[in-house]
């Protein structure tokens, strides 16, 4: 399993930086959503069941945009997040996510902030969490084993760089692990 992630954290790694064009991982990048939610139900059920969808954890909730999908989505393209069509399916009770984005200081850094996004009532519902990177073949196992994830900090980095109101009850996000949030069952 461990030369499969490497090799799927190379090809995320080639498919984000050496085709950087917005139609692929920008906002007209859309078209992978239906991909994504395709591509992570089968490899769940058919490879490993880490690869397949997940329930989003209130304690991951950082807020809520007060704005249309497409106006966040420009945002994040503005502020230098990429689309993460590799990323793992996460759901909510009323559906699975529209959108998932990431942030790294560089191709094959360590670390990346995670935002998943939401359909909300007049907004966006925006959850976060700071993990190793997905894209860096040499740390794609630990990604995928979910090691050292930080949901406190990834909450607190979305926050911070984004204007965001509280429209969901707070759940206190965890320190490690989404699997640590209080209302994992």
């Amino acid at each position: 399993m461990r030369a499969l992630t490497a090799t799927g954290a190379t090809v995320g790694l080639c498919q984000t930086y050496a085709l950087p064009f917005a139609w692929n991982v920008g906002p007209p990048g859309r078209w992978w959503e239906p991909v994504r939610r395709s591509a992570s139900r089968l490899l769940g059920a058919a490879l490993d069941y880490r690869a397949g969808p997940r329930p989003i954890t209130e304690g991951e909730y950082a807020g809520t945009y007060p704005g249309d999908r497409g106006e966040f989505e420009e945002l994040l393209w503005r502020e230098g997040f990429v689309r993460n069509p590799f990323s793992r399916l996460k759901v909510r009770e009323d559906g699975p996510e529209v959108g998932s984005w990431v942030t790294r200081d560089s191709p094959l850094a360590d670390r990346q902030l995670h935002l998943m996004l939401f359909p909300g009532e007049d907004g966006v519902d925006v959850y976060a969490h700071e993990e190793i990177s997905s894209v860096n073949p040499l740390l794609g196992p630990a990604h995928f084993d979910g090691a050292d994830q930080r949901v406190a900090l990834g909450v607190t980095l979305a926050r911070e760089r984004f204007s965001l109101e509280t429209r969901r009850p707070w759940v206190e996000p965890p320190e490690g692990a989404w699997d640590e949030s209080p209302d994992v069952a």
